[in-house]
C-alpha cells in the first residue's frame, strides 16, 4: 500500500452496532475506537508515532419547523432558478432575443427571492437561538 487514510470493510450489522457501543462506551468516536483497535494488533516491533485525539463532537442543530419550512422553500426557489437559466440559454442559442431578455428579468427577480429567504432563514435560526 501506498499513502493511505481511509479503510473500509464490511461485517455484520450486529458487528456494526456492537462496535459503535463500545466507542460511545469509551468515550471516543468510532473511526478512534477502530483505529486504536487496530494498532493494538500490530507487531510489537511496529513503532508508531502517538494517535491524535479525535475532535470532539459537533453539537446536532435540528430545526424547529419553520426554519425547516422557509429552508424547503429557498431549495425550491434555487430549483426554480436552476431551470430558468436553463431557459435562458436555449432562447439565447436560438436567437429569440426579447424572450431571453424577459427571462434574464425573471432570473433577477427569483435571485432576489433566494436572497429574501435566505436572510429569513438567518433570522429565524438566530431568533431561536436566543430563545
Amino acid at each position: 500500500m501506498r499513502d493511505f487514510r481511509f479503510f473500509a470493510f464490511r461485517d455484520s450489522p450486529q458487528a456494526g452496532t456492537a462496535i459503535e457501543a463500545a466507542a460511545k462506551a469509551a468515550g471516543i468516536s468510532l473511526s478512534g475506537w477502530l483505529r486504536e483497535a487496530a494498532r493494538r494488533h500490530l507487531p510489537k516491533t511496529a513503532s508508531l508515532p502517538a494517535l491524535p485525539s479525535s475532535p470532539p463532537r459537533r453539537r446536532v442543530a435540528v430545526p424547529d419547523t419553520d426554519v425547516a419550512a422557509v429552508a424547503r422553500l429557498v431549495g425550491e426557489v434555487g430549483r426554480m432558478t436552476g431551470a430558468t437559466i436553463q431557459l435562458s440559454k436555449a432562447l439565447r442559442e436560438t436567437d429569440r432575443v426579447p424572450e431571453h431578455q424577459s427571462t434574464e428579468a425573471v432570473l433577477r427577480d427569483l435571485r432576489a427571492t433566494q436572497t429574501n429567504l435566505v436572510r429569513i432563514v438567518d433570522r429565524l435560526r438566530a431568533a431561536g437561538a436566543t430563545s
